[in-house]
């Protein structure tokens, strides 16, 4: 029993063979499918991407902006801060200035002050004494001139002194409220340039976090491209083993369109029919046993492709060929083999040779045909005998 568990292993394989086709675009569809959405994950992905590269230029825009906002704030305050050393520069001078005009008019003060005492205790002492004096009276006249002149002049002097000192006070209360408005300057340019340095902060921030997406992302796509890449290349792996099934020709149609039609594998004479009782009745043909010639060509019955081709306990050398849409066929008992497993053959085309391989008694070719892994009776699908068929084509 050995040889039958063989045999419906052999079986089982050729009808996965069987299906190979079917299998092969099953795949290619569903590949395919997934390839469809690979691609347009990619595609949104690139999107996103590009989206985000945007939010980027962006922000990249507007740390600038900030940098230089940031710049010319600071620019700013330097200059403000400048202006306000020199008016405390001036002011300190102004200040000095003043102190030195006080002291100054302190003296001169003090000196009138004298003067003016002395004056009032002599009276017109001095001016009598004078004009009683035995001078000149030009000479007394002149010195009293004089006299006046300089009490004149120092009364002049302090009058200018107070002058500059209005005049000092009134700069030095300029200077302060220029100083002032200095202050409420810097004060509003340092609000302007904190706000300005958190908004950049904030942005840099935005940017960095931006920018480690962009990196995972970029990632992402770079491993989605590579998995699209290998995913085409499997799904034209695919296509390529679809394009090697070769579609039935219109001279080579479908099996199951050529019932009644086929020609026989080999000419000969049937010894035994399907269903035919061997082995003393315990055993019932599968297939048909045609006598014939050793080294007669054998035919395949109708395009297909080659799903097994070695020797088989109970079938000696066995070709078995794949039509497709579950259809086989095949061909024991041969002398020579001239095909291989996963080669096509199309209808007519010489696959093997008559022989007696697998024990067999006599020369002859035994042919099975199966769909869906169940034999059939071959017979009604051929155009005449066996006999008819001529030994070349």
């Amino acid at each position: 029993m050995q040889w039958r568990r063989i045999f419906l292993t052999v079986l089982l394989f050729v009808s996965l063979i069987a299906h190979a086709g079917e299998l092969f675009a099953s795949e290619v569809e569903e590949q395919s499918a997934r390839l469809k959405q690979l691609r347009e994950h990619i595609g949104s992905l690139k999107d996103e991407l590009g989206d985000m590269r945007g939010r980027e230029a962006g922000l990249q825009r507007e740390l600038e902006s900030l940098d230089k906002a940031v710049g010319r704030s600071a620019a700013e305050m330097r200059k403000l801060e400048e202006e306000k050393a020199a008016l405390q520069v001036r002011l300190a001078a102004l200040e000095q200035e003043q102190r030195q005009q006080r002291r100054d008019m302190q003296k001169m003060r003090g000196r009138l002050v004298q003067d003016l005492r002395s004056a009032y205790l002599t009276g017109q002492q001095e001016q009598v004494r004078l004009l009683l004096s035995q001078e000149d009276p030009a000479t007394v006249s002149r010195i009293l001139a004089y006299h006046g002149y300089f009490t004149r002049s120092r009364s002049e002097r302090i009058q200018a002194m107070r002058g500059t000192l209005a005049q000092l006070a009134a700069t030095g209360q300029e200077i302060a409220a220029q100083q002032r408005q200095l202050d409420k300057l810097l004060d509003k340019q340092r609000d302007v340039a904190a706000e300005l340095a958190g908004s950049q902060s904030e942005r840099s921030r935005v940017l960095v976090k931006l920018q480690a997406r962009l990196r995972d992302k970029s990632q992402e796509l770079k491993k989605l491209q590579q998995d699209e890449k290998r995913l085409h290349r499997l799904v034209e792996s695919l296509q390529q083993a679809l394009r090697d099934i070769p579609p039935v020709a219109d001279e080579s149609r479908p099996l199951h369109e050529l019932k009644g039609k086929l020609r026989w594998p080999v000419a000969g004479r049937i010894s035994m029919r399907f269903g035919a009782r061997q082995a003393g009745g315990k055993l019932v043909s599968r297939g048909v046993r045609i006598r014939a010639p050793a080294g007669a060509e054998v035919r395949a019955i109708a395009r297909g492709r080659v799903a097994y081709a070695d020797w088989l306990r109970g079938f000696g050398l066995l070709l078995i060929v794949d039509h497709g849409n579950n259809y086989m066929s095949l061909y024991g008992n041969n002398r020579t083999l001239y095909k291989e497993v996963g080669e096509w053959v199309k209808g007519g085309e010489v696959v093997a040779t008559v022989g007696s391989s697998g024990g067999q008694s006599s020369d002859g070719l035994y042919l099975e045909m199966r769909k869906k892994g169940r034999p059939f009776d071959p017979g009604p699908w051929f155009a005449g005998k066996p006999s008819a068929t001529r030994a070349s084509r």
